[in-house]
């Protein structure tokens, strides 16, 4: 394919994809994707983190179009994308792909419910868009990292094309006007890294507002509102202004026959991605120091550039931050076995052990690590013991991975757990249930209105 038309290539998949096309495997993995977001989004909708998401939207007001999680009032479909996707990334547990480094689920997904639940969208349709954003997003994603990684936040800057997507699909534009949706998402597209510095918020608003932003450009092309042809490969387009490294027009090529959707990684961990494989090291060797770590002289952390650089902080001082840190989720884990929502409260964080064992513990770049990205997001983690001996493990795949996957029964314990306290086991039921035969469903707005009928926020 030529390198100049690869926002065509984009627009010919979104707009003639049919779910049909897809293999039972990527359908059934959709509808997982589907549920693992809801579950992400409803606990991180009771999370203090949403307050003033909240607030906002409350504010604004807007339209009765859709649902907001835990909001009995309808809400605009701009407000209802912006929070149901903001919400769900809260937690740092929802849906990862490897390749390109992002989160599709929480910008996907909500784009579709809003749009999905407005227009009283059967499931099947509201399942093949959300694959087709998911699609868009993931080659769009990995075309441009991991460069772009280093200064943007991909789920930001590449998932408004997959929310477009989504919304086009939904609203059922032309061609053209998918294409006009496509190129304004493009252009506002955005979210740079430097949150982290300040343990900021920044990041829910990443996720949400793409969400939000896909929804608002495929609305403002169904009004003949117009927009670039080749936001992607123009001259002044997204990879000229945002790829900082040479793109490869074949990520474009295998559209429909390569469906990237059922390689998407689960999270069994609340933070982030980059840590994971550290973390499951680290219960390995907890297992194996039981009680000994007095006897702890030096921890080392090998791992890749992207974990290093994003999950580097050293003295995490609240949770956004130890989310972030490499060295609190290891020390975390060898002294306590597993992490956990909890594992991010004050009393986990300032734990006295936990803190002396932090001083212990080095991260390092292995080339040799470095070198099995982005295929694999590996950690080798080296315990020195006094005595001189030591104790290795290493993780090429962290659970949740294609190569070592959550099946159907895990992602539900996942949900379960989640929601526990907030939905009734009737509504658990029902969500799960909705999700399982969501192609089977007449109006896909079922699921957040379940979700408001039988949850207390």
């Amino acid at each position: 394919m030529s390198a100049t038309e690869i926002s065509k290539s984009c627009i010919d998949f979104a707009y003639t994809f049919k779910l049909s096309d897809a293999p039972a495997s990527t359908q059934d993995h959709a509808k997982k994707c589907l549920l693992d977001w809801l579950g992400c989004a409803i606990r991180g909708a009771t999370m203090p983190q949403a307050a003033c998401i909240r607030k906002y939207t409350g504010t604004m007001g807007g339209n009765f179009h859709a649902t907001i999680i835990g909001d009995p009032t309808p809400n605009s479909i701009f407000n209802t994308a912006l929070c149901n996707g903001y919400f769900s990334h809260i937690l740092e547990m929802d849906d990862v792909d490897k390749e390109s480094i992002t989160h599709p689920g929480t910008v996907v997904i909500p784009a579709a419910l809003s749009i999905g639940e407005w227009s009283q969208i059967p499931g099947a349709d509201f399942l093949a868009a959300i694959i087709a954003g998911y699609e868009v997003m993931l080659r769009v994603g990995a075309a441009v990292t991991p460069a772009h990684y280093q200064i943007w936040h991909t789920t930001a800057t590449s998932g408004v094309f997959g929310s477009a997507v989504a919304a086009s699909r939904l609203l059922k534009l032309s061609r053209e006007e998918m294409t006009w949706a496509l190129g304004n998402a493009g252009t506002l597209s955005a979210g740079l890294w430097e949150f982290l510095q300040d343990g900021a918020m920044s990041k829910y608003l990443h996720a949400g507002k793409a969400a939000a932003t896909g929804v608002m450009t495929a609305c403002l092309a169904n009004t003949g509102f117009t927009g670039a042809s080749r936001i992607l490969e123009g001259a002044q387009g997204f990879f000229a202004g945002y790829a900082r490294q040479e793109v490869n027009p074949a990520i474009f090529e295998d559209f429909g026959v390569r469906y990237r959707t059922g390689t998407v990684s689960f999270k069994p961990y609340p933070c982030c991605r980059h840590t994971h494989s550290a973390i499951d090291c680290a219960k390995a060797l907890h297992n194996q120091l039981a009680q000994s770590l007095d006897t702890v002289k030096d921890v080392r952390i090998s791992t890749y550039k992207a974990a290093s650089s994003i999950a580097g902080n050293e003295n995490p001082q609240d949770s956004r931050q130890a989310q972030f840190s490499l060295k609190y989720v290891v020390s975390h884990v060898l002294k306590n076995g597993t992490v956990g929502l909890s594992s991010f409260e004050d009393t986990a964080l300032f734990d006295p052990d936990v803190r002396t064992l932090m001083e212990k513990v080095h991260v390092e770049i292995d080339p040799s690590i470095d070198s099995l990205t982005p295929a694999a997001w590996p950690a080798k983690v080296t315990v020195t013991l006094l005595d001189g001996r030591e104790i290795v493990e290493f993780i090429k795949y962290p659970k949740g991975d294609p190569e070592n996957p959550l099946d159907w029964n895990e992602v539900k314990e996942k949900f379960s757990f989640l929601v526990s306290g907030i939905l009734n086991q009737q509504g658990i039921a029902k969500v799960i249930s909705l999700c399982e035969n969501i192609e089977s469903v007449d109006d896909c707005g079922q699921l957040l209105q379940t979700v408001n009928r039988h949850g207390v926020f």
